[in-house]
């Protein structure tokens, strides 16, 4: 299923300030231990097929997902599109096994496909790990008018192709309130509460699948599956106090992701202790 910024969050990468200091840094990883480059091309398909149904938006579809669709990637893709970074990663968020391939791909609204470098995966990489992708501001003026999806492509050491991708405007693009419907998953807003026993709880209201799995990231802290609740479409709770390495007693900025059905959408997230 295919997902878009409402308006709402586009106009804001526009006017929010950036993110501030105290934005949690990142693992730095020894990538050349973990991944390299090879002959081989890395998934067999262009971004554009794997994709599929998915490039376009059809008016009046469901936002279940279609049963066609690529499986879902063991990460998240995730954009800054809230600072003058506009630093771009793909952040694993289950064992990625060696002997996979990773492939990136930046997609036009023109449907040109410009294709990165593939990595093979030489070791197992655990979650968290973190690969540096092409920032998006580095292609400066030279962006298509319209809507650009940045979409990572794994290709498993069974065969399969699985995807992680995400969208948004360039140049002055907008969409309609009326089309982000179709668009999920889509965070609309958070906030944090404390629960009955103690715990920190992170809400998110927007558009999600309900009944699929999910994935929450934290900047690169991911939250294991135990700690996120699919309340219904319209929200997800996370409980922070289950989430290693983030610690609730500190405050801190973070690029929060959610990732469903291969796609994903990026906010940003100051965590504030609220006890």
């Amino acid at each position: 299923m295919n997902r878009q910024y409402s308006v709402l969050f586009m106009a804001a990468a526009l006017a929010v300030p950036a993110l501030a200091g105290d934005r949690a840094e990142r693992v730095k990883w020894d990538t050349d231990k973990y991944l390299s480059r090879g002959e081989e091309s890395g998934p067999p398909r262009s971004a554009m097929a794997v994709r599929g149904a998915r490039s376009k938006i059809v008016p009046g579809r469901s936002v279940e997902a279609d049963a066609a669709n690529p499986a879902m990637a063991p990460g998240v893709t995730q954009v800054n599109l809230f600072d003058t970074g506009r630093e771009a990663y793909f952040v694993v968020t289950e064992t990625l096994p060696k002997g996979s391939w990773i492939q990136a791909f930046i997609i036009l609204a023109d449907k040109t496909e410009l294709a990165l470098e593939s990595r093979s995966v030489d070791e197992d990489l655990p979650p968290g790990f973190t690969l540096y992708l092409t920032g998006i501001k580095t292609l400066g003026d030279f962006w298509k008018r319209g809507r650009t999806t940045y979409e990572v492509d794994v290709k498993l050491p069974d065969g399969r192709v699985t995807m992680s991708a995400t969208d948004f405007a360039t140049k002055g693009y907008f969409r309609n309130f009326a089309d982000t419907a179709f668009f999920v998953p889509g965070i609309n807003s958070t906030r944090e509460f404390i629960a009955g026993d103690g715990s920190t709880i992170v809400e998110l209201k927007g558009r999600f699948l309900a009944g699929k799995k999910t994935y929450v990231v934290f900047e690169d802290i991911v939250a294991p599956q135990t700690a996120i609740t699919v309340v219904d479409q319209d929200t997800i709770q996370v409980n922070l106090s289950q989430v290693p390495n983030l610690d609730v007693t500190l405050m801190k900025s973070y690029l929060l992701t959610v990732g469903q059905d291969g796609w994903t959408d990026t906010v940003q997230f100051r965590h504030t202790p609220l006890q």
